[in-house]
């Protein structure tokens, strides 16, 4: 009798043993994948399409030569010389297309501005003076940068096209001028991705003379303008 109640009793606990097994494992999640030697996570790629807008601030100062163009006696010539400067913001769009860590890209962005100053001058012996005003302005631009994996720094120029507007007085009559005109730009900054879609930067661009001014009526004037654009901007990285 004992003989056949023992292998029974030692039956019946091994499968208890392996049901209690077999329900462990089930509970129990799988283990963690395990990375083969050598593995490396691969690195933000800045290559693709973006999207973001900027605040900033624009400042510029010119000067040069007013030249009487209905009369021309002596001293129908005069020097002009004037500053300003303002809040801006805008919005940006660009492609950026990555190889190794060099970064090559298009960008183009669309700024308003409440740029305003003051210019005086004098045409022979006749004086005047007035404000300038730029309410909006624009760049199309390529970028070469050095990417070190969320860090861009680039160098970028290209063109830039304004509004500029004067308005003034000479001799106790009102006068005023607008112009859209183009010029170059040249300029430099520095992005870092905070996540795989958004990212951050600041921008600093030189802006040239334009190719059109606005003056006064009946005047030419030749010489030179300088603008300078500091500006922080956010994109979006589709």
């Amino acid at each position: 009798m004992k003989h056949t109640i023992l292998p029974a009793v030692a039956l019946a606990a091994m499968t208890a043993t392996a049901g209690t097994a077999n329900a462990a494992d089930i509970r129990r999640s799988p283990p963690p994948a395990v990375k083969a030697p050598g593995y490396v996570a691969p690195l933000f790629t800045w290559t693709g399409f973006y999207v973001g807008g900027n605040l900033g601030y624009g400042w510029g100062n010119g000067s040069g030569t007013v030249t009487n163009t209905t009369l021309a006696p002596v001293g129908a010539l005069g020097p002009v010389a004037g500053s300003g400067g303002g809040v801006l913001g805008g919005v940006q769009l660009g492609y950026n297309w990555q190889a190794d860590a060099f970064v090559f890209g298009l960008e183009t962005d669309f700024q308003l501005t409440g740029s305003d100053g003051n210019f005086n001058g004098r045409v022979g012996l006749v004086p005047f003076s007035g404000t300038t005003e730029t309410p909006w302005f624009g760049t199309i631009r390529g970028r070469l940068g050095y990417a070190a994996d969320r860090w861009l720094f680039y160098v970028t120029g290209g063109g830039a096209y304004a509004e500029n507007k004067i308005s003034g007085r000479a001799a106790g009559v009102a006068f005023s001028d607008s112009r859209i005109g183009w010029s170059w730009t040249v300029g430099a900054g520095v992005e870092t991705a905070l996540t795989n879609k958004w990212s951050i930067k600041g921008e600093y661009l030189y802006i040239g003379t334009p190719d059109v001014v606005p003056t006064r009526p009946g005047t030419s004037l030749a010489g030179h303008v300088d603008s300078h654009v500091i500006r922080l901007g956010v994109n979006y990285h589709f």
